[in-house]
């Protein structure tokens, strides 16, 4: 009986032994600076415990943030409570405010005319700084799947900074967007990867841009928002070396989203058709380049309201025709190669004459039973607004039979005869 009590005794003194040192257990959290190698302290916590203070400083700077790897890229949760031993890194950012003027560019479906960052002033797309947070900046905006964008100082007609411009290798982790731990890619732009309304925000180190976080939140899913187009469409050639400097500038008919413009061409080649206000590209069928040999042409370039093709771009040699109510009775429609009977022949002083017989079937009974026409300068059945001549503006109105029309683009004067 006393050797049994005396077992249970030792035995209970053995459990309370245990506990106690369960109870004393502790774990280790290694601080390393963030180079990942450098140990800046040690720390010793009870198992279990969560760690509040890492006991570290470094002077000019301030604490960017504390993470799980040394990439730097995936913060570490001070809710989470330690059961090992632990290595965590430290960014450091450095103590001198950041001014920089950091912008959004990027290709939004929302926002084309942000352009990757050709807009200006740039005021809607600045990052704006988080009230109490030292060096962090943030803007709230729609983004869609497909959206691709970075951050960046970017000066008055579209001067990138060599040196200020962030891309998917800045972004911490996130399922919404590209980048983070694994954008080793240089340049990388961030894609968007979910529909959202989202929040960016941007914490910056003044002098190590490596150090520039940029973290995403969705908020909610895309707001409404009117969509606001700008457009500078321009051809972009190969006969023209694909320099945008020497591209052709085309001019919006009025109101109209209708584009046109002329220009020649040396030796064979292809083009397309830019709109700088938005970056989108327009070409022929199947998105291939518009072929063209040798010559002078003419374009129309019909968009429409939320920047697309509204129809296939006509390019052709410009000519200037006698139209109206006669022949086809298209009125700009018939200033097309089709037309050669009301086409208008060159002559060597400048001017342009057509000999025609107007008959009984090409009157109007609003234009009292007569023939009324003009001359229109444009190609394919297109007529920009100031291709047009008359009568001092009006229609020139005659009775059906034979005339010899001239007109003369010098003066404008169109001469019935």
């Amino acid at each position: 009986m006393k050797k049994t009590l005396l077992c249970l005794v030792m035995a209970l003194c053995m459990l309370l032994s245990c506990a106690a040192l369960a109870e004393g257990e502790t774990v280790t959290v290694e601080v390393r600076d963030s180079d990942g190698v450098t140990v800046l302290n040690e720390i010793e916590i009870a198992k279990g415990e969560k760690i509040t203070d890492l006991g570290v400083t470094k002077e000019g700077y301030v604490l960017q943030g504390v993470y799980v790897t040394p990439a730097l890229l995936r913060p570490f949760d001070f809710e989470t409570a330690i059961n090992e031993d632990t290595v965590l890194f430290v960014a450091w950012q450095s103590a001198v405010v950041d001014e920089r003027p950091w912008m959004l560019a990027g290709s939004f479906k929302d926002y084309p005319e942000n352009a990757w960052g050709k807009i200006w002033p740039q005021d809607e797309w600045l990052l704006k700084p988080v009230e109490d947070q030292f060096n962090t900046y943030e803007i709230t905006l729609n983004l869609h799947e497909g959206d691709e964008f970075k951050i960046a100082v970017i000066g008055e007609g579209y001067a990138w900074s060599a040196t200020d411009s962030l891309d998917s290798r800045n972004v911490v982790k996130s399922e919404y967007i590209t980048g983070g731990e694994d954008a080793f890619d240089s340049g990388a732009n961030i894609k968007v990867l979910q529909d959202g309304y989202y929040r960016l925000v941007l914490t910056t180190d003044a002098e190590t841009i490596s150090l520039c976080k940029i973290t995403v939140e969705r908020i909610s899913d895309p707001i409404e928002v009117e969509v606001a187009y700008t457009f500078d469409l321009q051809v972009h050639a190969s006969f023209l070396g694909w320099d945008a400097a020497q591209n052709v500038k085309l001019q919006q008919n009025g109101t109209d989203y209708i584009w046109y413009g002329e220009f020649d061409v040396a030796e064979a080649g292809e083009f397309g058709v830019k709109n700088y206000g938005s970056e989108a590209w327009f070409s022929g069928e199947d998105g291939r380049n518009i072929p063209v040999d040798a010559g002078h042409y003419m374009i129309f370039v019909k968009l429409t309201t939320d920047n697309k093709l509204a129809a296939p771009i006509v390019v052709g040699e410009p000519a200037y025709y006698v139209v109206g109510t006669c022949g086809n009775g298209g009125w700009a429609a018939d200033a097309t190669q089709t037309n050669e009977a009301y086409k208008m022949v060159a002559g060597e002083d400048g001017t342009y004459s057509l000999k025609v017989t107007f008959t009984d079937k090409e009157t109007a009974d609003w234009a009292d039973g007569k023939v009324a026409f003009k001359v229109a300068y444009g190609v394919g059945g297109m007529v920009a607004n100031e291709f047009w001549w008359g009568d001092n503006g009006n229609n020139v109105v005659v009775e059906p039979g034979e005339y010899t029309i001239t007109f003369d683009p010098a003066t404008g004067i169109v001469a019935v005869k």
